[in-house]
């Protein structure tokens, strides 16, 4: 498996990337000390979660295009991790 548990709610992909859970409504992706906070809404099957057309960072900086097509890959392979299948939703 490509993923392990760090905390309760929190673990790393093989890529460093940490995917944790940030309340009730949203995520953390956290790569090379940058985070992004995701909008999650209960879905059927796992977390829906809103994903915006031109990402930043927390900080407001843009994230780097390489990381933006990798980003949904790595938060389905954690979500599976914990048994979870995700959706997706772009947001403008």
């Amino acid at each position: 498996m490509t993923v392990r548990e760090l905390h309760r709610q929190e673990a790393q992909h093989h890529t460093g990337a940490i995917l944790r859970s940030h309340g009730r409504f949203a995520r953390q992706f956290e790569l090379d000390g940058h985070v992004i906070t995701l909008g999650v809404e209960p879905g059927v099957r796992g977390g829906l979660y809103y994903l915006p057309s031109a990402p930043r960072w927390d900080d407001g900086t843009p994230v780097p295009r390489d990381i933006v097509t990798r980003l949904q890959p790595i938060i389905e392979e954690v979500e599976r991790f914990w048994g979870t299948w995700p959706e997706f939703r772009a947001t403008l």
